[in-house]
């Protein structure tokens, strides 16, 4: 009888490990947003990818392992003198310790007892032991990106459709994310009290947030002269084009769109979400009680809307000293004879 080769034996081993990302991604028990799937199955492949180019079975692996997939990232380049930033490793440490914790639920299947991802600052130790230098895991975590009235003037001044342009305006003044602005129906607009109805994506929960008047325009100028008023759905965006002409709007669709506009408005700080930190980082500088932004935003934990507090913060500072200089000048002028 013929051995199995090493090589069939870790081909073996790939596409078992495979067929358990894919329950894991698909498992109803877990909410999880499209955009999330689409992250942690990109994760998962470099995990089972680096596995098979060290011959590790992706199910028996230790933690030395996941070590040696540290510093092989951080290490591996991904052009123009860029390496992989460790904020990006970490996310991608997390959704293997999650997809290890799920195969830990059935052991008697998958021959997994105990989860080999490191979790906190054991990460930061055992990785800076490894490598004999210290933590390469530590990352300062960046303010939001926000944009300026100017850019973001002159990225919708170079839209095509008040289609488009209404959605800009969802997107800047009401704080949506992009998938819940594409997923909103024509019954979620509450005209009257300038509410809208909102089916957050990425938590599966709905919230009914306020929206601006100025928004409200762009949206009924939409409805009113580019919708299609007769269809068999009522989603509120719609692709105007021949090929799909009157079906849903898509996020793909959507960026492509984005991306146009960005080219030839030549803003390249411009992309969806910094529409969404913007209108969070400008509610927060006007005071707006971080519980009400909070349920504005749609944030499941106080604590992620916490960073806009900093935002607000520094603006508090910057009014201090300017109250305190303009309190000055006025002393010195007293003063004068």
């Amino acid at each position: 009888m013929d051995t199995p080769s090493a090589t069939t034996i870790n081909e073996r081993a790939r596409e078992e490990a495979g067929h358990w990302v894919q329950r894991f991604l698909d498992d109803p028990a877990v909410v999880r947003s499209a955009n999330t799937v689409r992250a942690y199955r990109h994760d998962l492949t470099r995990w089972i990818d680096f596995c098979r180019a060290t011959a590790t079975n992706p199910l028996r692996v230790r933690p030395s392992d996941v070590i040696a997939f540290i510093r092989h990232e951080r290490e591996r380049s991904i052009g123009d003198d860029a390496t992989v930033s460790a904020r990006t490793i970490v996310r991608r440490l997390s959704a293997i310790r999650q997809w290890y914790g799920f195969l830990m639920v059935e052991p008697e299947l998958t021959g997994v007892h105990r989860n080999p991802v490191p979790a906190g600052s054991a990460v930061r130790t055992a990785s800076g032991i490894a490598a004999g230098q210290p933590a390469l895991l530590r990352y300062d975590c960046p303010h939001p990106q926000i944009l300026t009235p100017e850019e973001i003037d002159r990225f919708i001044s170079h839209l095509t459709s008040d289609r488009d342009r209404a959605i800009v305006w969802l997107l800047k003044d009401g704080g949506l994310r992009v998938g819940e602005a594409l997923d909103l129906r024509l019954g979620d607009i509450h005209w009257a009290e300038r509410r809208i109805t909102v089916r957050a994506t990425k938590t599966h929960t709905t919230r009914t947030i306020a929206l601006s008047a100025e928004a409200l325009r762009a949206v009924s100028a939409y409805v009113r002269e580019e919708r299609p008023p007769a269809l068999e759905h009522d989603h509120l965006f719609v692709c105007l084009g021949r090929r799909s002409f009157g079906q849903p709007l898509r996020y793909r669709a959507w960026v492509a769109v984005c991306e146009q506009a960005r080219r030839r408005a030549e803003t390249p700080r411009v992309h969806a979400h910094a529409f969404r930190h913007t209108c969070a980082t400008n509610l927060a500088e006007a005071g707006m009680p971080l519980d009400a932004l909070q349920r504005q935003l749609g944030h499941r934990h106080l604590d992620t809307t916490m960073v806009y507090n900093e935002i607000r913060d520094g603006r508090l500072q910057r009014e201090y000293r300017q109250a305190m200089e303009r309190q000055e000048t006025g002393r010195q002028r007293g003063g004068e004879v």
